[in-house]
């Protein structure tokens, strides 16, 4: 199968609805779309966003382009939930995810235009310390491990800027603080659960009714609510995953999560966007402030107070992601253009059109935050192999796997077929785990992580005598695997020999 394929018939597409001319190809970055005229522009996406749903398995989306700093148009595609077929329309909600945290950030930093909070002062210095280390901490203070001198030295500034050294997710005994505070980027939901401890503490109200009177109601995001509505029962999409499965429920959250909680239409949050671009709701300066880096991400892509950053050929846009696994959205705007664009999704695989989205709503192309995140582009080997085993079986996708690997041998490595494995090991899907493992194996015979993750397979599956073959394996290759870290190997070699001693335990009590 030819990975360009579809881009070759998108291409046709515009070339159908467009002169040539219209874009200018000694750039290497076209440029916005400022200029073009609105109803073709909205004419070529309603024909080319079906069509890119459907390469990629996305059941809904819905999505608002902004142009001259108002929404030109909205509209909803696809079905909200695979088991009812329902419409997606303009108002259906969606999980916003981590597009919660840039518009938890507006309210934060109206705080800090109305002196109520310093960007720089310690964010443990606002709260009682008991009620610190119960509520966030969660360990004593003096907790051995507990870098108590970095926590310290945590501020508002930094925790907006992903720059505190506060972790995203991983073990919390004790807190870690990853890094010197200020000193380079990661990525940290738990550094805004803290900042919203502190600022619930400081207004004495919980963030759902703050984030009504800062936001929602001034912007008139109608549709929008911090936490689960009863009206969202039949107005919501219910996320899918990668194979474009649902159990058909709704998360419904009960309590505000400055990080990810936010619920959504594509109109709402432009609304916001649209508060940004026109400096709507704080000072100009303010506004300025939130949108200037303060942390380097990549080359050419920043953090600022809230959002994503990138500098282009076009100028300097804005941006933010959001991953609830089967909930996955991008925003991007150009505030010196005024234009921009908000598309949500239910799918897993809703950010594998990012980049497509963005050059045909708004210009430029290549996008730099979406090639930072990294995710899988619809029409990558990985997707294609893919949505192969998903539409059409194993037997076709192995066919498939030889003539791709071929092709793409660096797109098909083995970190990516390991990560379908699992991803079809943790969708239950555990046959089909076992045929993409045992791929891996064949293409990298000289790997011992892939062996054990294929013994990791065959154990789930009741598979005693297979898994213990695979992990002794694991072991004899261990020794001889010169490319893997020698730490990834130890602990290899330790989880091995522990599952091994749980088997024969297994094999024991099954022959007796």
């Amino acid at each position: 199968m030819k990975i360009c394929g579809i881009r070759k018939f998108l291409s046709f597409i515009i070339l159908v609805l467009f002169v040539c001319g219209s874009m200018s190809m000694a750039q290497d970055v076209p440029p916005l779309k400022t200029d073009a005229d609105n109803q073709k522009l909205i004419a070529e996406l309603k024909m080319l966003i079906p069509v890119l749903m459907k390469e990629a398995g996305i059941p809904g989306m819905s999505i608002a382009v902004i142009k001259d700093g108002k929404i030109i148009w909205t509209e909803g595609f696809g079905i909200k939930n695979t088991k009812t077929g329902e419409a997606v329309t303009k108002d259906t909600i969606f999980e916003a995810a981590s597009l919660t945290k840039p518009f938890f950030a507006y309210m934060a930093m109206q705080l800090v235009e109305s002196g109520e909070l310093d960007l720089d002062k310690p964010l443990m210095e606002y709260l009682p310390k008991e009620d610190l280390v119960k509520k966030y901490i969660r360990h004593p203070w003096d907790l051995e491990g507990f870098n108590r001198d970095w926590f310290s030295r945590i501020t508002a500034r930094l925790v907006l800027s992903h720059s505190s050294g506060l972790p995203h997710g991983e073990p919390r005994r004790p807190l870690p603080i990853l890094f010197e505070p200020g000193s380079r980027y990661k990525y940290s939901a738990d550094g805004y659960q803290y900042l919203q401890q502190v600022i619930e503490h400081l207004k004495g109200e919980p963030l759902k009714d703050l984030m009504v009177k800062a936001a929602l109601e001034p912007l008139g995001m109608k549709h929008s609510s911090m936490v689960w509505q009863d009206r969202y029962e039949a107005q919501a999409a219910v996320g899918h995953d990668v194979f474009g499965e649902t159990n058909g429920r709704f998360r419904k959250r009960k309590r505000a999560m400055a990080a990810a909680s936010l619920y959504t239409t594509a109109e709402d949050y432009a609304r916001f966007v649209i508060a940004l671009l026109n400096d709507v709701g704080m000072k100009k300066e303010t506004i300025a402030k939130m949108l200037t880096p303060e942390i380097d991400v990549d080359e050419d892509v920043f953090w600022g107070l809230g959002f994503g950053l990138e500098k282009t050929s076009n100028g300097k846009a804005f941006w933010q992601w959001g991953d609830y696994g089967i909930f996955r959205n991008y925003i991007i705007a150009y505030k010196e253009k005024k234009i921009g664009v908000v598309y949500l999704t239910n799918s897993f695989n809703g950010l594998s059109i990012g980049d497509e989205i963005v050059k045909h709503a708004i210009g430029g192309g290549n996008d730099l935050a979406l090639g930072f995140l990294g995710y899988d582009l619809y029409d990558s080997p990985v997707r294609v192999f893919t949505k192969t085993l998903v539409d059409k079986g194993m037997e076709e996708a192995v066919k498939i796997f030889h003539e791709l690997k071929k092709e793409h041998p660096d797109d098909l490595n083995e970190g990516a077929i390991n990560s379908l494995g699992y991803t079809l090991l943790n969708a239950k899907k555990t046959k089909e785990a076992i045929e993409v493992l045992k791929l891996n194996v064949e293409a990298f015979p000289k790997s011992a992580n892939v062996y054990d993750s294929l013994a990791e397979a065959y154990m789930n599956n009741g598979d005693i005598d297979l898994a213990k073959k695979y992990y002794k394996k694991t072991l004899e290759m261990i020794p001889k695997d010169t490319k893997a870290d020698k730490a990834a190997l130890e602990n290899l070699k330790q989880g091995a020999t522990e599952n091994l001693k749980k088997l024969e335990k297994k094999k024991e009590k099954k022959d007796n």
